[in-house]
Formats: C-alpha cells, structure tokens, sequence
C-alpha cells in the first residue's frame, strides 16, 4: 500500500489482472524515452504528464532517467497524493488545472504524454489540445485510451461483473451489448467517462495534426482492437525527423558532406 492511496489506485490493484492492464502500458514509454536520451545526453528531458493523477508516471521514470517533470491534474484528491510524495524532488512539479486552461505549458516540453485521460475530456477540448501539442512540436507525444467500442466492451464489462469489479457499473447491460457491436448512435453522446468513447475518432484527429508513427493495442501488441483492453498511439510533430535520425550538415554549396 502507498503512502496517502486514493481510492483510484485502490482500484488499480483491485486484483491481479486488473493491476496488470493498469501497468503495462507504462513500460511503453521507456523505449521512446531511451532513444531521447541519448539525444539529449547533456540536460533532463522535460516530460508533461495530461491528466497525471498520482504521478505514477513520474515514479516509474525517475529512477531511471535524467527528467525535468510535470503533471497536469484537474483532481485536487490526486493533485494532493502526487505533492505529498514527490514535491520535494526538485524535478517535479504538479499544475492543478485542467489542461485546456495551461495549453501555453505544452510548448516546454520535449515529450508530452496523455495515459488514459483524453477519454475523460470534452471531445471539443481534446481538438484544441491536439492541436496545441501539435503546435508546441514535442519530440514525441504518446497517449493511451480504453478501447470502448466492439466485442472488446463485452469482455471488459462481464469480466468486470463477474470479477466485482466497478467497470461495467458505467454501462446497462443494453449499452454494453450495442456498444460490443459498433452501434454507439444507440448509446448516450460521449461526455468524460468511458460510455460512448470512440479510439477511432481521436486517432483520425491526432492523424489530422501530426504524424503517427505507431498504434498498439495492449495488453498485447498482436491482438485485434476488437478484442484489446486499450490503444497505446505513438505521434511527432508534422517535418520533424524522428530522435535518431539525423540530418546531415550540408557544405556551403549545398552538397552533402
């Protein structure tokens, strides 16, 4: 157990399956991490954090890596966890804000990640912030989103009642059913919760504003979106040369040397 747990990480580890799905995702954002260190080999990589929580993001990657850090938390509850465990480190830093309120923030940072929270955000809002990392060209930018739409929805929903998990409590058992066949006109719009989300939707949008370099469905990489928990999506910039590509100096004639 965690110093000051809120209820939400209590949820995370509410058995071992359920703690599994909530971690893995984390371990795919040590990879792009490696290749900016190594382009970035002589200051800290400033990372923002969309939607921090507790800033378990921050514990996994400090320990391992040279990072300037913030989290942007909207939770007073998470904002006051994240503080009592990491502000005394020099190279953190949370804003209890929503982060369409602080877009000018984006443009310090050298990768900006979003770890289940944009399905937790107006959709009109997630187009301004798309369009604002976009326009604050990070190095890489990474997000992760619940996959709420085909037969993916029944096996989360049931397996969550069966397991007396919350999930599903979101969702009627009509809902899920139309949900688990793609018919989401047959459900409420999308607010800020899970019901009604569509991956598809933000894909095309972060697709619209920036290069995506890859999609992976978790907990495995090789499973259909249609029987995945979650999407991991990968972007950079629009023109920006991937971390370890490099472009050659040219000659004052113009030829390469």
């Amino acid at each position: 157990m965690t110093v000051n747990e809120t209820d939400y990480e209590k949820n995370q580890r509410f058995n071992f399956m359920v703690s599994y799905f909530h971690s893995v995702r984390y371990k795919n954002i040590v990879i792009p991490l490696k290749k900016l260190e190594q382009e970035f080999q002589d200051r800290p990589i400033n990372i923002i954090d969309i939607g921090c929580a507790h800033a378990k993001l921050y514990q996994v990657l400090n320990s391992r890596f040279n990072i300037n850090y913030t989290g942007i938390e909207i939770n007073p509850v998470f904002v006051e966890a994240a503080n009592s465990r990491y502000s005394q480190n020099q190279n953190f830093m949370v804003i209890e804000d929503s982060v369409a309120n602080v877009l000018e923030t984006l443009k310090q940072a050298d990768m900006i990640v979003a770890m289940e929270s944009l399905e937790h955000i107006q959709e009109h809002e997630v187009v301004r912030i798309v369009e604002a990392i976009a326009a604050a060209r990070p190095k890489v930018f990474i997000c992760s989103v619940p996959i709420e739409i085909g037969p993916s929805v029944w096996l989360k929903n049931i397996g969550s009642f069966l397991s007396g998990y919350i999930r599903h409590t979101e969702y009627s058992w009509r809902e899920t059913f139309w949900a688990g066949l793609y018919q989401l006109d047959r459900l409420p719009p999308h607010d800020i919760g899970h019901k009604g989300f569509d991956w598809r939707w933000l894909a095309q949008t972060i697709r619209h504003n920036m290069k995506i370099t890859s999609i992976r469905k978790l907990p495995f990489k090789l499973l259909p979106s249609a029987v995945s928990f979650s999407v991991f999506i990968t972007a950079r910039p629009m023109f920006c040369p991937p971390p370890t590509q490099m472009v050659p100096e040219r000659t004052p004639h113009g030829g390469d040397r």
